[in-house]
């Protein structure tokens, strides 16, 4: 809605046009930045003690805020306030990748090495045994630099056995004491995992349920891990039990 009449929309523009490209960019430059300018000046006047991480997530919310889907903002937002000093006792705010985070717990530690990269949220993987020192991975040096940094967290697998620790406890929970029986017989010895779900590939009903007890003992423990960091999770898992895994 504008209360410019046409006629003078159109000098306007007859004018811009008149000029030379370099004035044009010249004109919307510093036309950006006395936007910026002001929103700024807008930031500290409702807080003169802001800190420069917290005026840029000012400018970014006020121009960009709404191009991006709310998880995508919140892993902006805590770029840019990785510099921020977070006050002694406070949790770090993460906005926490789940997805990589779970499959990085439950992986194998002989191939893959895991870091929580705390300002984005995101896990990066690295190969135990590098093909050379011309791939693509981090080097020994990044990776020592940014764990001293403080910018990556290792995560440790869970390891088999608490994995084994749920099938285990899922058995007890089934009503059908054939079934229940199978599966603790599975569970009996080497391959246990690759017996306990091909067992339960003849029972897609009680398989489904063991989906949905498997995932929310994963996001339990992930939450634990990230309390163990002193990491707030500003992002959430899937809704438990729509993996398929």
């Amino acid at each position: 809605m504008t209360d410019t009449p046409p006629e003078v929309m159109q000098r306007y523009r007859a004018m811009l046009l008149a000029r030379s490209p370099e004035e044009r960019l010249k004109m919307g430059c510093s036309m950006g930045a006395t936007a910026r300018a002001l929103v700024r000046a807008s930031v500290l006047a409702r807080d003169p003690h802001a800190s420069p991480a917290a005026v840029r997530r000012a400018l970014f919310l006020r121009f960009y805020g709404d191009e991006f889907e709310a998880t995508a903002r919140e892993r902006i937002l805590a770029w840019l306030g990785r510099d921020e000093p977070r006050p002694a006792g406070l949790p770090r705010r993460v906005p926490v990748n789940w997805d990589d985070l779970e499959m990085a717990l439950t992986s194998n530690p002989a191939e893959w090495s895991f870091y929580l990269d705390v300002r984005t949220g995101e896990v990066q993987m690295v190969p135990i045994d590098r093909l050379g020192e011309d791939d693509d991975w981090p080097s020994e040096e990044d990776l020592d630099d940014a764990l001293a940094a403080g910018h990556l967290i290792p995560v440790e697998p869970l390891g088999s056995r608490i994995e084994y620790g749920w099938m285990a406890e899922f058995a007890e929970t089934v009503g059908d004491a054939r079934l229940r029986d199978r599966l603790e017989v599975a569970l009996d010895g080497r391959g246990a995992f690759r017996r306990f779900k091909n067992v339960l590939l003849d029972f897609p009903a009680e398989r489904e349920r063991w989906f949905a007890f498997r995932d929310e003992r994963l996001h339990a423990a992930a939450r634990e891990w990230l309390a163990e960091q002193g990491i707030e999770p500003t992002t959430q898992p899937l809704e438990e039990g729509t993996a398929n895994g």
